[in-house]
């Protein structure tokens, strides 16, 4: 059997398709380990791979629904591959500005280069050209049933959709399925050592992004709209005046609202977003401990540090639970547990989400994150700040571990917000507090879906 040539984007898709159908890896982390070894020549080329994998993830179900309707064989009777090449097709008439034409002969070659046969050909050829015809006047899932509707239409699974219909009501929760399959925007965090926000606008609107505008949420933000270039062509990014994160995750460093002098632990901190907005807000003159599972991501850790000409903070790699109580630190002034969750909040920008998560991780993931809150609760001085934040809309995962939480621990009391995110925000923070919570919301705010809370120790 011909091998598809790696220098070709949709044959690159296509295998990075089929290796998340069957094993299910994170999908940035696939297509990253996809597209170093396909050595494709053109960022072009990149980039169409990458928007068509994530574009198929994104709208799998609806992509299923069509395929269902169109084609003479049942869904669970075509073969994987040719499913996903089918999905692909679909994909690019639908939610691509390439031709029709070069949508499904492109796609025929896919197979042609795959070995597969006529009649195979035939079929894929047939099930695209009537979509394509039909373009304008598609069959819809059925209205009698919302939420089977609102599944389909925007790819989520049901218990999902029942869910929220259950929070939100139908109209909210169709906004904010819509807003969980938009592109999200590409915004960045000023290194307010470096250069003021209005002296980086300047330079960015002169240079390469024209349309760079401030963030209203956070006085370091800056929504790079317009910009479909690499992060790294920039050249603040090589200056350490920049890094990517978005508002609602800049809010949580604003919140814990560290200062100069104090002990820090970021107990979860990942590659280092909030970890550096930390050391940016202290001016470096804070002790900063950064803890992750994960060696891979202190890695990038300690080189965000390093390109923003930070000052290295003291890293360890382990549980954080289990490392302090082994080494038995001085208490820190103030403790930020960005807590591992199912990431509900962020499906935007990570599609893959949706068909990951199960209504199981409900009953499992906040037993793990209650474990965090109690057993780093007594390496926090008393009087000290402690900061709970996940990228989960869902009360399990935020007000049922805080309420958990704190009666066991009556040593602790909820803290407003308000009032010092009022100091780094403005009076903004009026759209983004919910009672004694920090809540963002894709559909609200076009904000990635946050939840934190802040907690002192008296």
């Amino acid at each position: 059997m011909p091998k598809l040539p790696k220098t070709n984007p949709r044959a690159v898709a296509l295998k990075t398709l089929l290796i998340w159908e069957k094993h299910k890896p994170p999908v940035d982390e696939l297509i990253s380990e996809v597209l170093t070894k396909s050595v494709l020549p053109q960022e072009r080329d990149r980039a169409l791979a990458t928007e068509l994998v994530i574009g198929v993830i994104r709208h799998l179900r609806y992509l299923d629904f069509l395929i269902s309707r169109f084609s003479t064989e049942p869904l669970d009777k075509i073969d994987l591959e040719v499913k996903n090449v089918l999905r692909l097709g679909v994909y690019q008439l639908l939610f691509t500005r390439i031709p029709p034409w070069a949508a499904v002969a492109e796609t025929l070659k896919l197979l042609l280069r795959r070995g597969r046969g006529k009649f195979v050909r035939d079929f894929v050829n047939a099930v695209l050209n009537r979509i394509a015809e039909s373009k304008d006047n598609l069959p819809e899932p059925p209205k009698e049933v919302p939420e089977l509707y609102l599944a389909v239409k925007y790819s989520y699974p049901d218990w999902l959709v029942r869910r929220w219909i259950k929070r939100f009501g139908i109209e909210e929760t169709e906004r904010l399925l819509e807003a969980g399959n938009e592109k999200p925007p590409l915004i960045i965090r000023l290194n307010q050592l470096k250069a003021t926000r209005d002296h980086l606008l300047e330079y960015l609107r002169k240079d390469q992004v024209p349309l760079a505008e401030p963030c209203k949420y956070s006085k370091a933000g800056i929504i790079l709209t317009g910009f479909n270039g690499k992060i790294t062509d920039l050249k603040p990014y090589h200056f350490g005046w920049i890094t990517v994160q978005d508002s609602a995750s800049q809010l949580v460093a604003y919140l814990l609202d560290p200062k100069p002098g104090e002990r820090i632990l970021d107990a979860c901190a990942g590659v280092g977003g909030k970890t550096t907005h930390i050391a940016e807000l202290c001016q470096e003159r804070a002790e900063i401990w950064a803890i992750d599972l994960y060696p891979f991501r202190l890695k990038r850790l300690e080189e965000n540090f390093v390109r923003l000409g930070l000052k290295l903070p003291k890293i360890l790699e382990g549980d954080a639970v289990e490392l302090l109580e082994r080494l038995k630190p001085a208490p820190f002034d103030r403790i930020m547990i960005d807590a591992p969750c199912t990431g509900t909040g962020i499906i935007r920008r990570h599609p893959d989400i949706k068909w990951l998560r199960t209504e199981k991780d409900f009953l499992e993931v906040p037993s793990r994150q209650l474990r965090l809150l109690k057993g780093l609760a007594p390496h926090l001085k008393r009087g000290g700040v402690l900061v709970y934040a996940t990228c989960s809309l869902e009360p399990e995962e935020n007000e049922q571990v805080i309420e958990a939480f704190l009666k066991e621990h009556p040593e602790f009391e909820l803290e407003n917000p308000e009032k010092v995110l009022r100091k780094h925000c403005g009076d903004i923070v009026s759209e983004i507090i919910e009672g004694f919570y920090l809540k963002t919301y894709p559909h609200r705010q076009n904000l990635d879906g946050f939840t934190a809370i802040r907690l002192r120790k008296v």
